[in-house]
């Protein structure tokens, strides 16, 4: 799990945005409950964008029964949509930085 340190002591925050308040924190699956048991924290906002992207796959290409073939483009679409979320994260961060300077 990945813990960041926040004033002073660690805790668990979300990958993207950074969110750290507990209670709004959630363990996605990265690949998909079915698929992996590989997680990572995600606020609950970021984890309904990421976990909208994946369920727009079939249910049976996502589930543990997928051929090969379903199961890598399900995890190819798992790692980008978690990249999307941060890669517009990190646009926003690079905007703001300009217009501060």
């Amino acid at each position: 799990m990945n813990k960041q340190k926040r004033k002073g002591k660690p805790s668990l925050c979300c990958i993207v945005c950074g969110e750290d308040d507990p209670e709004v924190i959630e363990m996605h699956h990265v690949y998909g409950r079915s698929n992996s048991d590989q997680v990572k924290p995600l606020c609950k906002n970021c984890h309904s964008k990421v976990t909208k992207e994946q369920n727009k796959f079939n249910p049976k290409a996502r589930s543990g029964n997928a051929s090969s073939e379903q199961k890598r483009a399900f995890q190819i679409v798992s790692i980008g949509a978690l990249l999307t979320e941060l890669g517009t994260q990190l646009i926003d961060l690079g905007n703001e930085m300009v217009q501060n300077v």
